[in-house]
C-alpha cells in the first residue's frame, strides 16, 4: 500500500506531539449586576445597592469602582458606595458602570419608593378677635397640617402665653385679658414624637370699667361682657331679702386698694368654669401683695359658693387677714377655688361653727405670707381635698379650738400646726378624731395633744408602714422637750388605737400635776381594755420615751413600741400597769434603755415577763396582789425610795419569784459600782403564798423601813424563801421579827439551816437577825 505526502505528514506531526492549539483569550469586562436591598421603601429610608462584574465567561471580575447614577434624582439619589437615599415617593433606576482596558458595563436596578405616612408638620394659630379690650375675652383655636400640606389630626395642644400679666389662655384656646399690652399666643402639639409650636399674637386694649360701690341688697347679676366689674371700698352683700349676686363665668372682679366683698344676709355664686374663671384681683392690675382684703362669708344658712375662682393680690391685715374668711358659722361651698399671693393667710376659718361647705374640693393656695389655712380642729374634716399648697410662708394647715365631734382629718400632703393645747372630747357625745395615713401634725413650743382629758374622747390613728402618722415639733430645727406630747386620758366607749406612728421632741415640763412627761403618755382606769398601740415610735422626748398613769394600760393586741433616743427613761410606768406593756419592744439609745416602775400599788395579780432589759423601780411599791415573776427577771432598785412591801396596811400580797439555777431572779441596786444599803430592801407582812426560790439579792439595807437586811420578814408566813443568795446587805442579809412591833408576829423559821439551801456572803450585820 502506498502511503500519500499527507498521510505522513499528518504521521510525522503525531510522532512530534499532535496537533497545534490556538493561543488562550484574556478574561475581559463583559457584564455588571446591579442589586439593591430592599428594592421598596418609604420615602427618608435608605436602601444599599451592590454592584459585581463578569467576563466573557461568566465568571466573576474584579474592578477597581464604579460609578454610580440615578436615573431619577427627585425620588433617589445614590453615592459612590451604591447607599441610595430616597426623597419623594415614585421610582428610579440606579446605574453602575464600570470601565476596564477600554471596554465600559453597565448595570442597573429600579428601586420603588414609596409615600411616608402623614406626620405633624405645621401648626397654625388664629385668635379671635385679635385685638380685644382689656377685661374681655378671646376664642384662639390650632389647626395642624401634616408635611403634604393637608390637614393633621391631633389630640390636644398646649396653650401657653407669652405675658400673662397681659392675657392667659386655657386648655381649649379661650384667652382672659387683664390689661393692656400685647401677648403672643401659643399652640404647642406633639404626635409621634415630633413637636411643632404656632402662634398669634393678641393686642390688649383699654376698657372702660363696670364700678360696683353700693351695698347690694337685691339680687344681681355680673356679666363677663361688662368686664372689668371694679369693687371700690368694702361692698356688702345682704339685706332683707337675702338677696343673691351671680357672677358669670368670666368675670373679671378688680378691686381698688384695701377693698373688700362682705357677704353677710346674702348669697355670693361665682359660677366660673375651667375654661372661663373667674379673676378676683388688683385694680389697677399689680404685684403686691395684700392690695386688697379679701371676700368675707358672714352667718349661716347662705346658699353662697364659688366655682372655679382665683383670687390674687389679696388678705390685706386691715381685714380678716386672709383672702377668702368664714365666721359666725358661714359655710360657703368653695369648689377649684385657688388664692395667691395673699399678704397673711390664703383662707381664714373661724373657731365659732364655720366651715367648708359640703361638696367643697380642690382648694389650691400658694405664695401666701402666713399659713396657708387656719381653721378650726373642729371643722378640719371638712378641708376639701384633692388641692395644692405651695410657696406659703407656712406651707401647712394651723389648728384652732378643740374637737368634740367625730371627724376624720384628711391628709392633704401639708401638715397640720398646733400651737395651743388641742382637746378631743365631749360630755354629751363623745368624739372620736381619726387619723388618716400620712397625716402630720406639728406642736409649737410647749403645745400639747389630749383625747379626754376631763371628758371621754377617743383617738384612732390610722398609719401605715409606708405612711406613718407623725407628731414632731413646729420647729426647723427641733430639740427634746418641745412640746408635751400625746395625752390619752378618758376614753370613750372605744378604746383608742395607734398604728404606725411616730411621735418625737416631746417632754416638755408644766402642766396639771398628773401629767406624764413622755411622747406618748396613756391614762385610765385600771378596768378599762386600754389604748391599742401598735408599730409605734417614740423617739427624742427630753424625758420619757412613753409614760402611763392612773390606769394607762397597753390594750390587747399592743406590739412593736419602738424607744429610741429619748433623754430619760425608755418606759416608766405605775405598778398596776406594767404587766400590759407588750412583747416585741425595741429600746435603743435612750438615756436609760430600762422600764421604770414608779412608786405606787400593784392592786391586780400579774405577771412581769423576764425581758432583754431590766426593770427599775425608782419608788416605795405596795403589793396588794401577788407579782409573779418569771425566771431570769431583774429588778433593779433606785436610792432611797427603793423597795417593795408586799401585803401591808392589812391587804394581803405575795411575791412569787421562783428562778432556776441557771436563771435566776435579781434584786439589785440601780448603781455601778453598787454600794451597801444602796436601797431598802424586800419587806414581807401580809405576805402568804410568796416564795424566792434561786433569787440573788444584794446592797439592800437602807433605813427608810424597820428592817435593814436585804430581806425582811415581819410575819411568820414559813420557809419561803429557798436556794437563794443574800450578800452585801448594810444590815444583815436577812431579817426577822421579834413580834413587838404593830402589825407582826414572831417570825420563828430559821432561814440558814442548811436544808433551805440559802447563802449569805459580806452582809455587815450577818446572815440573819432580829428587824
Amino acid at each position: 500500500m502506498r502511503l500519500n505526502k499527507v498521510s505522513l505528514w499528518t504521521s510525522a506531526l503525531l510522532v512530534l506531539g499532535g496537533c497545534p492549539q490556538p493561543p488562550e483569550e484574556k478574561p475581559k469586562l463583559s457584564a455588571v449586576s446591579v442589586t439593591c436591598t430592599p428594592t421598596s421603601v418609604v420615602a427618608g429610608e435608605p436602601s444599599q445597592c451592590t454592584a459585581s462584574a463578569a467576563d466573557q465567561s461568566g465568571k466573576p471580575f474584579t474592578v477597581s469602582g464604579y460609578t454610580w447614577t440615578s436615573s431619577n434624582e427627585s425620588v433617589a439619589t445614590v453615592d459612590s458606595t451604591g447607599k441610595a437615599t430616597t426623597l419623594t415617593a415614585g421610582a428610579s433606576t440606579l446605574s453602575a458602570s464600570a470601565t476596564v482596558d477600554g471596554i465600559t458595563q453597565q448595570g442597573q436596578a429600579t428601586l420603588t419608593v414609596t409615600p411616608q405616612p402623614p406626620r405633624l408638620s405645621t401648626v397654625t394659630v388664629t385668635c379671635e378677635p385679635a385685638s380685644v379690650s382689656a377685661g374681655r375675652s378671646s376664642q384662639c383655636t390650632a389647626s395642624a397640617t401634616d408635611q403634604y400640606g393637608k390637614p393633621f389630626t391631633v389630640s390636644g395642644y398646649t396653650w401657653t402665653s407669652s405675658n400673662e400679666s397681659v392675657a392667659t389662655v386655657g386648655s381649649t384656646g379661650r384667652a382672659t385679658t387683664f390689661s393692656t399690652g400685647a401677648a403672643t399666643l401659643r399652640a404647642n402639639a406633639t404626635v409621634g414624637g415630633v413637636t411643632q409650636q404656632g402662634q398669634a399674637e393678641l393686642t390688649v386694649t383699654a376698657a372702660q370699667p363696670t364700678l360696683h360701690s353700693t351695698p347690694i341688697t337685691a339680687d344681681e347679676t355680673w356679666r363677663a361682657a361688662d368686664n372689668p366689674h371694679v369693687v371700690q371700698g368694702t361692698l356688702e352683700l345682704g339685706g332683707a331679702s337675702a338677696p343673691k349676686l351671680t357672677l358669670e363665668a368670666g368675670v373679671q372682679l378688680r378691686f381698688e386698694l384695701d377693698s373688700e366683698l362682705r357677704v353677710t344676709t346674702g348669697a355670693l355664686r361665682a359660677l366660673g368654669t375651667e375654661e372661663a374663671p373667674i379673676h378676683m384681683t388688683t385694680n389697677p392690675i399689680v404685684s403686691t401683695k395684700g392690695y386688697w382684703r379679701g371676700v368675707v362669708f358672714v352667718g349661716g344658712g347662705s346658699t353662697s359658693e364659688m366655682n372655679h375662682v382665683i383670687l390674687n393680690g389679696c388678705g390685706r391685715n386691715t381685714g380678716e387677714s386672709a383672702c377668702i374668711a368664714m365666721k359666725s358659722l358661714a359655710a360657703p361651698v368653695l369648689r377649684h377655688v385657688t388664692a395667691q399671693n395673699s399678704s397673711t393667710a390664703g383662707v381664714a376659718v373661724a373657731d365659732d361653727g364655720s366651715a367648708f361647705g359640703a361638696e367643697s374640693t380642690t382648694l389650691n393656695v400658694s405664695g401666701s405670707e402666713g399659713y396657708a389655712v387656719l381653721v378650726s380642729a373642729n371643722q378640719a374634716s371638712t378641708l376639701p381635698t384633692g388641692g395644692t399648697f405651695t410657696s406659703n410662708v407656712s406651707n401647712a394647715i394651723k389648728l384652732q379650738g378643740n374637737v368634740s365631734r367625730s371627724q376624720t382629718w384628711p391628709n392633704l400632703d401639708i401638715p397640720y400646726v398646733v400651737t395651743a393645747e388641742i382637746h378631743v372630747r365631749d360630755a354629751t357625745t363623745p368624739p372620736t378624731l381619726t387619723l388618716s395615713s400620712g397625716t402630720v401634725l406639728r406642736f409649737g413650743s410647749g403645745s400639747a395633744f389630749f383625747v379626754g382629758s376631763d371628758t371621754p374622747g377617743g383617738l384612732v390613728v390610722n398609719g401605715t408602714a409606708t405612711a406613718p402618722v407623725v407628731f414632731t415639733a413646729d420647729s426647723a430645727s427641733p430639740l427634746p422637750g418641745h412640746w408635751k406630747g400625746v395625752h390619752l386620758v378618758y376614753h370613750s366607749s372605744s378604746p383608742s388605737s395607734i398604728s404606725h406612728a411616730v411621735i418625737e421632741y416631746a417632754g416638755a415640763s408644766g402642766g396639771l400635776f398628773w401629767m406624764g412627761n413622755g411622747n406618748l403618755n396613756l391614762y385610765g382606769n385600771d378596768n378599762d381594755a386600754g389604748s391599742l398601740i401598735k408599730d409605734v415610735v417614740v423617739q427624742r422626748s427630753s424625758q420619757s420615751g412613753l409614760y402611763t398613769g392612773f390606769g394607762g394600760n397597753f390594750g390587747p393586741g399592743s406590739t412593736q413600741l419602738t424607744a429610741r433616743h429619748n433623754g430619760g427613761y425608755a418606759i416608766s410606768a405605775q405598778p398596776n400597769q406594767v404587766h400590759t406593756i407588750p412583747e416585741g419592744i425595741t429600746l435603743s439609745d435612750n438615756a436609760r434603755n430600762v422600764v421604770e416602775v414608779r412608786e405606787g400599788n400593784m392592786l391586780i395579780a400579774q405577771t412581769w415577763p423576764s425581758r432583754s432589759y431590766p426593770y427599775v423601780i425608782t419608788g416605795w411599791i405596795e403589793l396588794a396582789a401577788a407579782l409573779t415573776l418569771s425566771p431570769g427577771t431583774e429588778i433593779r432598785f433606785g436610792p432611797v425610795e427603793g423597795l417593795i412591801s408586799v401585803g401591808g396596811d392589812g391587804i394581803p400580797g405575795a411575791l412569787i419569784a421562783m428562778g432556776t439555777a441557771e436563771a435566776p431572779i435579781r434584786f439589785v441596786p440601780d448603781e455601778t459600782p453598787p454600794t451597801k444599803g444602796y436601797w431598802n430592801g424586800l419587806h414581807f407582812y401580809d405576805a402568804g403564798g410568796s416564795r424566792l426560790d434561786h433569787v440573788i439579792v444584794t446592797h439592800a439595807g437602807g433605813t427608810a423601813a424597820f428592817g435593814t437586811g436585804n430581806v425582811n420578814v415581819y410575819r411568820e408566813i414559813g420557809a419561803f424563801v429557798t436556794n437563794s443568795m443574800f450578800s452585801d446587805a448594810s444590815g444583815c442579809g436577812l431579817t426577822r421579827s421579834d413580834g413587838t412591833r404593830e402589825s407582826t408576829t414572831l417570825v420563828t423559821t430559821d432561814f440558814t439551816l442548811a436544808t433551805y439551801n440559802n447563802t449569805f456572803v459580806n452582809n455587815t450585820g450577818g446572815a440573819q437577825c432580829t428587824n
